[in-house]
């Protein structure tokens, strides 16, 4: 009696087990595109910021903007969320070019929350399209630090945004 009921518990178990199936995870950032997907993602102290279809975390962008704002040769990231509120901005020199450019004071600075880039703690982001007042896409990475000294660090940055 014990053996069948052994048995009957190791079918009951390898039935039960073998209907399961693993969920595929969903990435905490969108791919690097430069295909006009409407994205953009960062890792912040290992945190997820992103958006993109099927977007697994709370960070929902309700609001995007790229332009060249204030002149021909600013390019303007703007990215914010109403709920919770939170917004990120980079601003870079020489609009319209690909290429690797910094983003350290200002004007040419960049923003998250109270933290902001300076001389010692800045962005690096490569322009990878550049097309004027419609498509641009590219990666960043680095830090910004906050009036009380605290330093954040921004890693695996990418957008992929056209109007």
């Amino acid at each position: 009696m014990k053996k069948i009921f052994t048995i009957f518990l190791l079918v009951l178990c390898s039935l039960t087990f073998s209907n399961c199936k693993k969920k595929e995870q969903q990435p905490d950032l969108p791919p690097i595109t430069i295909t006009g997907e409407n994205t953009f993602g960062c890792y912040i102290d290992g945190e997820p910021y992103a958006i993109f279809e099927g977007t697994p975390n709370p960070w929902k962008l309700t609001w995007t903007k790229f332009s060249n704002r204030f002149t021909d040769s600013m390019l303007f990231v703007q990215i914010s969320n109403e709920d919770p509120v939170w917004g990120f901005y980079i601003k870079i020199k020489n609009f319209g070019q690909i290429g690797a450019f910094e983003s350290k004071n200002y004007p040419f600075k960049s923003r998250f929350f109270d933290f902001y880039t300076n001389q010692d703690h800045f962005l690096t982001v490569e322009i990878t399209k550049a097309i004027p007042n419609q498509h641009y896409a590219g990666t960043f990475s680095g830090e910004m630090i906050n009036g009380d000294g605290k330093v954040i660090h921004i890693t695996d940055g990418r957008f992929d945004i056209k109007k």
